[in-house]
């Protein structure tokens, strides 16, 4: 009786200490979230000598963001080993890019990148330390992505001069492409927050949510964004009708699958698989808006330093006078564009391997696609709907992350806000073993 008083007061003590364990883990998530999503330049068009020496504002925040994670994964420490393992192979991938600084053209620009990389992926990780659930991250990724449509919206009516342009509205972002991804994760998460409620109040709120996504995501007029997402709500539509339908469905959509994929095969022989040709059935540009020049250039220029690249974040944005476009001949558009203009090869993979080479950029795919299938998994599994919802949403992600990077750079491409998304979906899938060891029933 006489411990009686000691024990109430170490419970008091480990209650607040709990409260504010979770609410500095909060304030982490909800910063990191709105940094990746906004930025730190919105309304902003850095320049080519911007990109170089880097955003002052950018750096401290990300610091201040670093020393935050530092402190919430130290009051999450418990949570760290089961993560180690799942999350070995996204480490590996960051060491490789803080390794290429020996080998680096340029290796200042590439300490400086490098490390930022570091950081945002050990801030993500802190923000799935802290997580007490898929559904937790699941439901900030909501807040927030319906927060920050809402305000390009308010900002594109009141900045029209600044936010639309002749080739599509690009809200508070630098161009319409990336605000066309920020639309593109926002309808995912929306429609998979969805899926995942159990109560109607939400599902109106979701659907709230979704029509201002959907509108600014057609006003980016972003053509890749916007096949991508269709392609995204036909793999939500499949999944949730081959949960309600059964085995059957799910046959079906398999045998529909192969007989899609015989026609392509067919349809690729009839223009004597010229690939080119072939997409331009598609696209109705075999060139992929002038891609074609540019991929040619960077897979010369990958060819170069094939094994290990250039040194990561070494080959654009370097500086006017070493910009690599400078050895083309004028004569085409490449060769003609203004320097500064071009600053990633429009393909992740090319752009991956130009900087740490072929076999880190093959083990990085191999990374995402890991993560891709753990999401899947869990997503099929008898966790709770919210929990799989989650899981399917973070591997849906990273689907069309993939996929994305065939014509678009940010495969672990610092500081752009579909990496720092997919490093995130990547983070918190790294603990669904945990959430679902701790659903499991005992005996």
């Amino acid at each position: 009786m006489v411990d009686a008083p000691m024990t109430a007061t170490q419970a008091d003590r480990a209650h607040a200490l709990a409260g504010w364990r979770d609410r500095l883990h909060a304030a982490l998530l909800y910063a990191f979230l709105f940094y990746v999503l906004i930025g730190a330049q919105p309304f902003a068009d850095p320049s080519a000598a911007q990109r170089v020496e880097g955003n002052v504002v950018d750096r401290f925040g990300v610091l201040a963001l670093f020393g935050l994670a530092l402190i919430v994964l130290w009051t999450n420490r418990r949570a760290i080993p089961g993560m180690i393992l799942p999350g070995l192979g996204l480490a590996t991938i960051v060491g490789i890019c803080l390794a290429s600084l020996l080998w680096s053209d340029f290796p200042a620009l590439t300490a400086r990148r490098s490390l930022l990389l570091f950081f945002l992926t050990t801030i993500a990780f802190a923000c799935a330390a802290g997580l007490p659930s898929l559904r937790r991250l699941h439901t900030a990724m909501f807040v927030a992505c319906a927060v920050v449509i809402a305000l390009n919206l308010v900002g594109t009516a009141l900045l029209p001069g600044i936010a639309i342009t002749e080739l599509g509205v690009r809200g508070m972002y630098s161009q319409k492409n990336v605000a066309g991804i920020a639309s593109m994760v926002a309808v995912i998460v929306t429609v998979t927050w969805m899926l995942g409620a159990r109560r109607g109040r939400d599902v109106a709120i979701g659907l709230a949510a979704l029509m201002p996504a959907l509108l600014f995501l057609m006003l980016t007029r972003s053509k890749t964004s916007i096949a991508l997402t269709a392609l995204a709500l036909a793999v939500v539509a499949a999944f949730a009708l081959s949960e309600r339908l059964g085995a059957r469905f799910v046959l079906l959509l398999v045998g529909v699958g192969l007989l899609g994929l015989v026609g392509v095969l067919v349809l690729f022989a009839a223009y004597d698989f010229d690939l080119a040709q072939f997409s331009a059935l598609f696209t109705g540009d075999a060139s992929f808006t002038g891609r074609d020049e540019l991929w040619a250039f960077a897979l010369g220029a990958a060819q170069e330093r094939p094994w290990l690249g250039h040194g990561y974040g070494a080959f654009w944005d370097v500086g006017a006078d070493n910009d690599p476009l400078n050895r083309l001949d004028p004569g085409t558009w490449l060769g003609d564009v203004e320097v500064g203009t071009i600053n990633q090869a429009h393909n992740g993979y090319l752009e991956l391997w130009l900087h740490i080479g072929l076999p880190a950029t093959a083990l990085a795919s191999l990374v995402v696609v890991g993560h891709l299938l753990r999401g899947t998994r869990w997503a099929v599994s008898a966790l709770p709907r919210p929990e799989r919802a989650a899981a399917g949403a973070f591997g849906l992600i990273l689907l069309i992350y993939l996929l994305h990077n065939l014509t678009e750079a940010t495969l672990f491409v610092r500081g752009i806000p579909f990496c720092n998304i997919a490093i995130l979906c990547m983070a918190g899938l790294t603990r669904a073993r945990s959430f679902a060891i701790a659903k499991t029933p005992v005996g």
